[in-house]
């Protein structure tokens, strides 16, 4: 466990040595702040678009927003590190789509981020119920990061349950075994920071917890790039060895790090998005055990950025989005454009051939007319649901997936707001359960959408 007094001075030494990108969530939201400033989109207030979808209802939610989830009635949406003022997860009655109302907050800790959390029922020896799980990731001094552990077993009336500290959870999986209940956390730069700024022991950036007993969390088994795998790790700001200098560290934020982890459907198998180095393929089956199986390989004239990795229900295809701006930076690889998806086989896990790239016609320009990278992916069946930032919510049929096709999308109506002064919907999330998909909007809220 990470005292949150040592992780703020963590934190502020780090920040103070490099500047905001120094915070492992900051840096990325450095590159959102930069891009926005950017914008050259038109002015007016364009309408609402879709193709094959018709919007159900939206509720207009606390900017700036993260992810979305959705379970039973309701709908939950994070809350980005900006403000940072503590507003969690906030949980809103979707029963009926064309009025959802807020009921309810969970997970709102001061100085902290609660950008990306998942609900899932469970039955325990300890726990029968809802069990929400939140990434907490601090966003000012004083703020502690972790993951966070709630009741929503009644979701007008969520209670805290138990809390696993760390450095912060950018993003997290929760998974239900005959073993027990694990959580997959995504620790951006874990063993960069323990190894530079703690006694030992180095504690990778991806992290399984048992959390059958949300009560009293406990983690079984760590990895990290370095440590565990012999690869390069951490970014340009970490003093040697973590400065990222490897040839693998690429494109226009050179780095190494867990940013997302997503669970096979049997829960054996990890699949965490580590930045330049490509999706990582982990064996979970052992929890006090994990062992690496491969990863995806960047063509050489790629960016990197991997940002998600999650594989579809038969454990057949993994789809990988890139959260790539460098049309809004300056000596990135040329001809390099927006990020956009990927789809892998995992006939070899030990090393996914690449199928096909998945894109938005936007995508593969340098179009500055808003922020057109590729963010959150989902596959339900054949399809696959990607939240695309400014181009909406785009639905692909992959059931060739060779030949990938878009057959559907949603961009809502942009809004105004104190970080985007111009007309562009930003889309972070998309979760699609049922006939709905919700889609989380950084400055509106949340979007119900079906498709015809």
């Amino acid at each position: 466990m990470v005292p949150a007094l040592v992780l703020a001075l963590v934190t502020t030494a780090l920040a103070s040595a490099s500047g905001p990108q120094s915070d492992p969530a900051g840096a990325l939201e450095v590159r959102i702040r930069a891009a926005l400033q950017r914008i050259e989109a038109p002015g007016g207030n364009t309408p609402a678009a879709g193709r094959q979808t018709r919007e159900l209802g939206n509720a207009a939610v606390a900017a700036v927003n993260g992810d979305v989830w959705a379970h039973g009635d309701y709908a939950y949406v994070g809350a980005w590190a900006e403000p940072c003022d503590g507003r969690g997860v906030r949980i809103l009655d979707v029963s009926n789509p064309a009025s959802p109302t807020q009921v309810a907050t969970a997970a709102g800790y001061p100085n902290t981020s609660a950008e990306d959390m998942q609900v899932l029922s469970v039955s325990t020896a300890s726990f029968t119920g809802d069990l929400l799980g939140v990434g907490i990731q601090p966003c000012a001094e004083e703020g502690f990061g972790g993951l966070a552990l709630w009741d929503v077993t009644d979701p007008t009336s969520p209670q805290e349950l138990g809390f696993f500290e760390n450095i912060g959870v950018h993003e997290l999986s929760l998974t239900d075994r005959p073993d027990g209940v694990f959580a997959l956390l995504a620790v951006p730069f874990s063993e960069a920071v323990t190894a530079l700024f703690f006694p030992p022991p180095r504690i990778g950036d991806f992290q399984l917890v048992d959390v059958s007993d949300p009560g009293n969390p406990v983690m079984t088994d760590d990895w990290g790039a370095t440590k565990d795998g012999g690869f390069p790790s951490g970014a340009p700001f970490f003093p040697p060895p973590y400065d990222c200098s490897d040839p693998l560290c690429r494109g226009d934020f050179p780095a190494i790090f867990a940013h997302s982890a997503s669970s096979s459907t049997n829960g054996q198998t990890a699949y965490v998005s580590y930045w330049d180095l490509g999706a990582v393929v982990l064996d979970i089956s052992d929890p006090s055990d994990i062992t690496y199986v491969g990863r995806t390989v960047y063509p050489t004239a790629s960016d990197g950025d991997t940002h998600s990795a999650v594989a579809n229900a038969a454990g057949t295809l993994l789809a990988t989005t890139d959260e790539d701006f460098s049309p809004f930076t300056f000596g990135h690889l040329p001809g390099d454009t927006w990020g956009f998806a990927r789809l892998w086989s995992l006939s070899n896990p030990s090393n996914p051939p690449l199928l096909s790239d998945v894109a938005t016609p936007h995508s593969l320009t340098t179009n500055l007319g808003g922020i057109f990278s590729a963010h959150n992916p989902q596959f339900v069946g054949s399809k696959l649901y990607v939240s695309w930032y400014s181009d909406g919510v785009r639905i692909f049929d992959v059931s060739s997936p060779t030949a990938p096709r878009e057959v559907g999308f949603y961009r809502p109506q942009p809004t105004f707001g104190v970080l985007a002064p111009h007309p562009i919907p930003l889309d972070w999330g998309v979760y699609k359960t049922g006939g709905s998909i919700y889609l989380s909007d950084m400055f509106f809220g949340l979007y119900i959408v079906a498709e015809k």
